[in-house]
């Protein structure tokens, strides 16, 4: 019976992919971050909501349970923070406006400007139709 290099090199492809994940999961390498002001692995200090709501999870998981929102400038403690295998980066959080806690991506957050508010920072919901006169 002939080799079928195709299929063969398919289904080592196949394996290969399949067990990336599980090889990288076993290095406990975690990747850089890729903004200067990104917290300690451990995580810590007060941050801002950087974008118009953010979901507070019960886990660190966009699957998982959600138990609020924290709106955008919402001041929030960081108190842990986890890097998922492929590199997403949560942050276990307490809300400071309604005490929430759970879990954020840290890439909606920022540090908070001692000036006030940036121009920019938060985005503007569009403006309202002009309703019937």
């Amino acid at each position: 019976m002939p080799l079928h290099v195709g299929k063969t090199a398919w289904a080592a492809l196949s394996l290969l992919v399949l067990s990336l994940p599980a090889v990288a999961a076993g290095t406990g390498h975690h990747p850089a971050a890729g903004r200067a002001d990104a917290p300690p692995p451990g995580g810590s200090g007060t941050w801002e909501v950087a974008a118009s709501a953010v979901n507070v999870r019960r886990d660190h998981s966009v699957n998982e349970t959600v138990l609020g929102l924290a709106r955008c400038r919402d001041r929030v403690e960081i108190v842990d923070t986890w890097i998922s295998p492929l590199g997403a980066r949560w942050s276990r959080v307490v809300v400071g406006r309604t005490g929430l806690t759970g879990w954020v991506l840290w890439s909606f957050l920022s540090r908070p400007h001692p000036a006030g508010p940036r121009v920019g920072h938060c985005p503007t919901p569009p403006a309202a139709p002009p309703g019937p006169r």
